[in-house]
């Protein structure tokens, strides 16, 4: 980020070691990523253009995706308002609800975008009534983020894209070849639908945290010449801190016997669900954060 250079020796010895490495732009944009030989699974990349030029598993995947994103935001709004009995969430709730029910059953795309559109609208609007300092949120704004809570959400979420392009590379996946996110060029649309499962339990319940906490403040951010707001670069070194904690610490679900496991486990297990659903081993199941 900003004015960080590799000399070719680190990036040899990167590689050698099998590391991957992501450059962004000094606002969070993903530029690229530096990764080792990944996987020779011609198949399964065959699978998942077969599988692209099937319209009635496409529209499956995507309802999977986004039904499991909506569920996550009510679980958000359900996390909080359990230690916050005061907050009132009940619209958005319904609205929630309503639209997952119908995500599960539309009957294309179009459709789908409307429902997904809808209740990101209800959701953000409960989102800003969340923050308690005086880092406040009052809408979605993006290219540039309007404020530092908006910063911080396009941040988190390009950092966040990182990882599921390297878990859907990893297993063997092309991260351009997606089922929600329409195919454009220099597009991960595959990572893009990942990322939709993993948005709000990482990214927003991370901002909402380290806004309210008080860990980040106005001073950690500055205007840039676009209008925008982007979060200082020792201010992003101590972001990056929380977010590795997040990424990497074990949780268990309500209802899973299965061991621990952290958000960085948990994408990688969505990755190798989304090559055997392509693989037709299994059907694919979106991800959603159910807390205890």
């Amino acid at each position: 980020m900003g004015g960080v250079q590799l000399t070719t020796a680190a990036a040899t010895a990167l590689l050698e070691a099998g590391i991957e490495t992501v450059f962004l732009s000094l606002g969070g944009k993903y530029r690229g990523r530096l990764a080792p030989v990944e996987s020779k699974n011609v198949a399964l990349r065959v699978a998942q253009v077969r599988r692209y030029d099937d319209l009635s598993f496409r529209l499956e995947l995507a309802r999977k995706v986004v039904a499991a994103k909506i569920a996550n935001c009510g679980n958000l709004l359900a996390a909080y308002a359990k230690n916050h009995p005061e907050a009132d969430f009940s619209d958005a709730t319904a609205a929630l609800s309503a639209g997952r029910s119908r995500a599960e059953g539309t009957a294309d795309s179009a459709t789908l975008l409307g429902v997904e559109g809808e209740a990101a609208k209800a959701y953000f609007t409960a989102y800003g009534a969340m923050f308690r300092g005086e880092l406040q949120f009052s809408g979605r704004t993006r290219r540039p983020p309007r404020d530092p809570v908006n910063a911080l959400l396009s941040f988190g979420y390009t950092v966040l894209l990182t990882e599921t392009v390297g878990a859907v590379a990893a297993v063997g996946l092309d991260p351009y070849v997606g089922f929600y996110h329409a195919l454009d060029y220099g597009r991960p649309s595959l990572a893009l639908d990942l990322l939709e499962e993993f948005r709000h339990p990482v990214i927003d319940a991370l901002t909402l945290s380290l806004a309210n906490r008080k860990v980040l403040t106005p001073a950690d951010f500055e205007p840039v010449s676009n209008d925008g707001v982007y979060l200082r670069a020792d201010s992003r070194k101590r972001w990056l801190t929380f977010y590795e904690r997040t990424l990497n610490t074990p949780f268990t679900q309500r209802g899973d016997a299965a061991r621990p496991a952290s958000f960085r486990d948990r994408v990688r297990l969505q990755a190798r669900l989304l090559a055997k659903a392509m693989l037709g081993e299994a059907e694919y199941v979106g991800f959603e954060r159910r807390r205890g």
